[in-house]
């Protein structure tokens, strides 16, 4: 079975959700894997009151956002971006970009094993194929088709640019929406991605993505899969996700 690591991230509020007792075990559990490592970035907690009396009772390893002050620099993206600065609305808006952006970036810095499953704080597995993890159907689709450069559970949608089907996963729809929400991906491909795409198309939204999206990750990928001609693999509902929204 090969390696995967787990990086969930949080803000203050989340963070005291998820260490609520049993709350990260369970969301962890529910994607039926054994991870390698179970990592939780802490995103601008160090002088927070109160979030070093935080602790999970369980196994996990936590990063602070702190300790990568050029994280944005180490993976090709200004530190200064008055355009995205305008459209996600500045540090305190719900969507800004830095804070959209540099969560994966630490777990991509800190992870060791070849695959990673980034997730939201908020999501969990909530229909699977017993013995048969989304995880390891996530990792037989990358290895077979170079084409996917990531892939997500799904999540009750239908979007679908391509479909192809995959020994033992079945159909597999391609997209190249992306959502960050949760996701896997082969570790070294992830870091060869330019998060920095010139932005040279048109807004889709409305009928589309928010603005803010264009400028979080998961539009920077949007940009790369676009120009290289990559995409999302989106799995059925056998393995189906679902986001709390907390």
């Amino acid at each position: 079975m090969h390696q995967a690591d787990f990086i969930t991230f949080c803000h203050w509020r989340d963070y005291k959700r998820l260490a609520a007792v049993g709350e990260l075990q369970a969301r962890v559990k529910s994607h039926d894997y054994p991870f390698k490592d179970i990592i939780v970035v802490r995103q601008r907690l160090r002088d927070v009151e109160g979030a070093d009396a935080v602790t999970f009772p369980y196994a996990t390893r936590e990063v602070e956002s702190e300790d990568y002050p050029h994280i944005l620099e180490e993976y090709g993206l200004p530190e200064v971006d008055e355009i995205a600065e305008e459209k996600t609305h500045g540090p305190t808006a719900p969507h800004y970009w830095k804070w959209h952006v540099i969560n994966h970036l630490i777990g991509l810095n800190v992870a060791t094993a070849p695959y990673i499953v980034f997730s939201d704080s908020d999501c969990r597995i909530v229909n699977t194929r017993p013995g048969f993890s989304w995880v390891e159907a996530g990792i037989r689709i990358l290895e077979q088709h170079p084409e996917v450069l990531i892939v997500g559970p799904s999540d009750g949608g239908s979007m679908a640019e391509r479909r192809i089907r995959v020994p033992q996963v079945g159909v597999v729809r391609l997209t190249q929406n992306v959502s960050q929400q949760l996701f896997i991906c082969n570790r070294e491909r992830f870091k060869d991605i330019d998060f920095n795409v010139p932005w040279n198309w048109g807004y889709l939204a409305p009928g589309g993505p928010m603005q803010e999206y264009y400028y979080m990750l998961e539009g920077r990928i949007w940009r790369y899969m676009h120009i290289r001609d990559f995409y999302r693999g989106i799995l059925s509902d056998t393995w189906r996700y679902w986001h709390d929204q907390w």
